[in-house]
């Protein structure tokens, strides 16, 4: 048996209606150094799902009841619950099963599929354990969200900017401001965290404002965002659906730049609660001159409808059909081109997120996508870094055998 130290043993829940599988991989995780419990009945999963454990192994056929329910139940029991997911189902059925789980707000640490070879089976929870061990390694509790919440104070956000460059040439054009928290103890707090917490309390009217507030200030300071032929900032769903936005967001970013020179990035995901308010306060925005980009596209619902409806300049593909690992998949890379083909049929400029890697920067550019961004031109930086950032890129990108 592995030596685990002084620190407890984490805690794994095998959930799977064959016992003999529960009992396998129960028996392998003990000698890797989890204290192990085991559900193959309806009533079991129901007693014993959502009880602290570290880890949760998760058969996706279950006799009576499938996977995806289990997770759904496990993710109301236990918010970000690390799971890893056990299948004989086809790959694409795995897949799609990890994002139904990401989309609960569990952590999939990874995916198994049937029939699986103990070294391999060893090799994962080995894997698991380290994960499940990182808080006690770490010697301290990172308190709950909520806790962290009571301390956060919109004033004290700052800003971040990510470069977005076209691809044509590679030239940097524009920028997407992102809002940044870093807690003055536990350090930095995700804003996919904190921004969703101040909407639901009411407060994405005070965020709105003093984002927009700090990104013109900021504009008008540093001359390299003040050159950009775009700078790009988050609007939410609740802040389309009040009258008095379009002349907030006028009084506030013209002071620095045209209102042809900033896009408001609607997040497709976010659900556009009164339709007619919504194109109402779009469309005013547009005839002040603003450009409408709907962000994520591709991850949320009635995304045909929105493009139909309301009057975006821009389509911003989401990052999860564009990372380093997508370009190996067949079908991730046909909904991008279409995606490209789509958008420019309407008259909107594409613009990929989350590029990593050349290849498929690369890619991008032979279908005809417009701009992208993502960590390959440079992660999201403080105004005062961003002119270094663009210089580097450029350098980069100069010196490249295949410039973009």
């Amino acid at each position: 048996m592995s030596a685990v130290g002084t620190s407890p043993r984490p805690r794994l829940l095998v959930v799977d209606d064959e016992p003999s599988i529960c009992e396998l991989i129960g028996d392998v995780a003990t000698v890797v150094g989890f204290d192990v419990e085991t559900a193959s009945t309806a009533n079991e999963i129901d007693t014993r799902l959502g009880n602290g454990h570290d880890v949760v192994f998760l058969d996706l056929h279950l006799g009576g009841r499938d996977g995806i329910s289990v997770m759904k139940t496990l993710a109301a029991r236990s918010p970000g619950a690390r799971v890893v997911l056990v299948s004989g189902a086809s790959d694409r059925i795995i897949a799609s099963a990890d994002r139904v789980g990401e989309m609960y707000g569990l952590e999939v640490l990874g995916t198994c599929q049937k029939p699986f070879s103990l070294k391999q089976m060893r090799s994962l929870l080995e894997d698991c354990r380290v994960s499940a061990m990182e808080p006690q390694l770490a010697g301290q509790t990172r308190p709950s969200l909520r806790d962290l919440m009571s301390d956060l104070v919109v004033a004290d956000l700052t800003m971040a900017y990510q470069p977005v460059v076209r691809l044509s040439d590679g030239a940097v054009v524009g920028a997407e401001a992102l809002v940044r928290w870093s807690h003055p103890e536990f350090g930095s707090v995700s804003p996919a965290d904190f921004v969703p917490h101040l909407e639901r309390m009411g407060r994405s009217r005070e965020l709105l404002t003093h984002v927009a507030s700090e990104v013109a200030r900021e504009r008008a300071e540093v001359a390299s965002l003040a050159a950009l032929d775009d700078l790009a900032i988050n609007v939410s769903a609740r802040d389309l659906s009040l009258s008095d936005t379009p002349d907030i967001l006028r009084e506030i970013l013209t002071e620095t730049a045209p209102a042809s020179n900033w896009t408001l990035e609607l997040t497709e995901s976010a659900a556009i609660g009164a339709a007619v308010s919504a194109l109402d306060v779009m469309t005013r925005l547009s005839l002040m001159y603003f450009s409408l980009a709907i962000d994520d596209f591709g991850t949320g619902s009635s995304t045909l409808e929105r493009l139909r409806w309301y009057p975006f300049t821009t389509l911003k593909i989401d990052q999860s059909f564009i990372t380093a690992n997508s370009i190996q998949s067949a079908d991730d890379w046909i909904i991008v081109e279409s995606a490209v083909d789509m958008g420019h049929r309407l008259g909107l400029a594409i613009t990929a997120e989350g590029v990593e890697d050349a290849p498929v920067l690369a890619r991008l550019k032979e279908l005809g996508c417009d701009r992208a961004q993502g960590y390959l031109v440079s992660r999201p930086v403080p105004a005062e870094k961003f002119a270094a950032t663009c210089d580097e890129w450029a350098s980069r990108n100069s010196s490249a055998e295949q410039p973009v």
